[in-house]
């Protein structure tokens, strides 16, 4: 009986190490359409385009607004009326009308059959967003990531971690050492004032080492290490980078799984909100997208992803 608990002992053990050092991140099974719908954010989508969609339901796409004014403000009007035509659309179908409009019918086609039925288009009107594109822009956090990722890749390979995760902040900072954000995050990995401090780095009036790359690597690399010794599940640590990994060692609790499919779907909290849920699939788009850029140095048009990871463009058909 005491090899036998040896046995199983060395097995969960060569099993949970053999996670935390894989090369690789997979895309685990029901989340590929949302991945999908963020790599045509990054990768296709641009900065002046606003793609309207179901704020649960990522992949239900309405339909893609080109913005045509200029100023913030009346971009935000533009935008808003765009949005209250939808609300206004999904209500109507809530309420059992058939779709009359164009509009309305553009709605119907962009949700999968199963779905199209009285409760949802109510609960849709409900979760009407737009989400800009950010393709124009992440062309630069690629170029910039060419000076760092030989380090960061270093750090993660001496501390027997996934190589993927060199490509973290292409979300946090766009390779940006410089960066900060409204709260105080700071530097290449934004990290938090307080999150340095415990790590060693000094932060004063006169010096901050966040804005150090090869420190603050060191102190990322150690904090992901310490959440998945904390999850036992990459997407699970990941999210922590970003939320907090004591919130979610609370939802752990709550749902009771470390299923981070099953986490995602069913951990209700306020604070658990769309960047949360969105956080790891978003990483997996922009980890695929690199990986292309790298194969091939940065030769093809970023907006050639698409066609190259799924066959097809998206459809123009989708403009208001």
């Amino acid at each position: 009986m005491k090899f036998w608990n040896f046995f199983v002992f060395f097995i969960v053990l060569l099993v949970g190490n053999s996670e935390l050092s894989a090369k690789t991140l997979p895309t685990p099974s029901g989340l590929e359409k949302d991945v999908h719908f963020w790599e045509q954010i990054f990768a296709h989508y641009k900065s002046n385009e606003c793609v309207f969609h179901d704020s649960w339901n990522v992949n239900v796409i309405y339909g893609i607004k080109k913005i045509r004014s200029h100023t913030r403000k009346k971009q935000r009007r533009e935008l808003a009326r765009q949005e209250r035509s939808i609300v206004r659309a999904l209500k109507r179908l809530g309420r059992g009308y058939s779709a009359k409009s164009s509009l309305e019918r553009k709605i119907v086609r962009s949700i999968p059959s199963k779905y199209r039925n009285k409760t949802f288009y109510r609960g849709a009107a409900k979760r009407v967003r737009c989400q800009r594109g950010i393709a124009d822009n992440f062309v630069a956090s690629l170029k910039r990531s060419k000076k760092y990722l030989p380090m960061i890749k270093r750090a993660l390979r001496k501390q027997g971690l996934p190589k993927d995760l060199a490509y973290l902040p292409h979300l946090e900072s766009g390779f940006n050492r410089k960066a900060h954000s409204k709260v105080g995050a700071r530097g290449l990995w934004q990290l938090m004032p307080a999150t340095a401090r415990e790590s060693g780095l000094k932060v004063n009036r006169w010096r901050d080492d966040r804005k150090n790359t090869q420190k603050s690597t060191n102190v990322a690399v150690r904090i992901l290490k310490r959440n998945y010794r904390k999850t036992k599940s990459w997407p699970l640590a990941m999210t922590g980078y970003n939320y907090g990994i004591n919130g979610i060692r609370r939802g752990i609790r709550k749902v009771g799984t470390t299923n981070y499919v099953k986490f995602r779907r069913e951990h209700k909290s306020r604070s658990f909100g769309f960047a949360a849920r969105n956080f790891y699939p978003s990483f997996l788009a922009v980890r695929n997208i690199a990986r292309y850029y790298e194969r091939y140095s940065g030769k093809k048009k970023l907006n050639q992803f698409i066609a190259y990871s799924t066959g097809s463009k998206p459809s123009r058909s989708l403009l208001f």
